[in-house]
C-alpha cells in the first residue's frame, strides 16, 4: 500500500513537473517571438503574473524563470534575447534601459557543498539605470540608481548611484556627471 502511494505521488509530481516546464516552454519558446510589443506584454502580465509598468517594452527573444516574481517599472526597455530569472525575485525600476543579451541570475549553487545546494537572492535595478550589451548581473546585487554598465561587464558587487561601471568583475570607472535624466527609455524599433 505504501510503495503504491508513494508512485502515485510520484506520478502526480512529475505530470506538475511536466506541466511548469511545458508553461514556461510556451514562454520562452513562443511568446517571446511574436513580433508585437503589445501582445508580448499582455501576455507576460495576465497569464503569467509579471507586473509591468507603463509604456515599457520588451524585445523579442526574452528568456524567463519564475515570471511571476518579476517587477518591471514604467518607460522601460528590456532588450532582445535577454535572460530575467525570477527564481528569486528581480525588481526593475523606472526608465531603465536594458540592451540586448542581458543575464540577471537570481540563483545558482554553492560550490562547496557536496550536494550542490542552490542558493540565490533577489536582484534590483534602480531608476534610470542603463545596462549595455551582454551586462550579466549575479544574484543578490544592487543597481544603484543612474548606474551606467558598459558592454560584457558582470555585476558582482552592489554599486554607487550615478556611476559607471565595466570589465569582470565590474569596477567602478567614475562618476556620472549627471544627476538625474529628462527623458524617458520607451523606444520601440518595429517587429522586436
Amino acid at each position: 500500500m505504501e510503495t503504491n502511494k508513494l508512485k502515485k505521488d510520484g506520478l502526480k509530481g512529475e505530470i506538475i513537473k511536466y506541466f511548469h516546464f511545458f508553461y514556461l516552454s510556451f514562454a520562452n519558446h513562443l511568446v517571446s517571438k511574436i513580433p508585437s510589443y503589445f501582445i508580448r506584454k499582455m501576455i507576460y502580465k495576465y497569464f503569467y503574473g509579471m507586473k509591468i509598468g507603463k509604456n515599457t517594452n520588451i524585445q523579442m527573444g526574452l528568456r524567463v524563470y519564475s515570471p511571476w516574481n518579476i517587477v518591471i517599472g514604467s518607460n522601460c526597455s528590456i532588450g532582445h534575447d535577454s535572460l530575467l530569472d525570477g527564481r528569486r525575485g528581480i525588481r526593475i525600476g523606472n526608465n531603465v534601459d536594458l540592451a540586448g543579451y542581458i543575464k540577471i541570475m537570481t540563483l545558482g549553487h554553492d560550490l562547496d557543498d557536496p550536494d550542490y545546494k542552490t542558493v540565490g537572492a533577489p536582484v534590483i535595478i534602480e531608476d534610470n539605470a542603463s545596462l549595455f550589451l551582454g551586462v550579466s548581473v549575479l544574484p543578490g546585487r544592487r543597481v544603484a540608481e543612474g548606474t551606467a554598465v558598459a558592454l560584457d561587464s558582470v555585476i558582482t558587487k552592489d554599486t554607487e548611484p550615478w556611476s559607471i561601471y565595466g570589465g569582470n568583475p565590474a569596477k567602478k570607472i567614475r562618476n556620472r556627471k549627471i544627476d538625474h535624466l529628462s527623458y524617458n527609455r520607451n523606444y520601440k524599433r518595429y517587429f522586436h
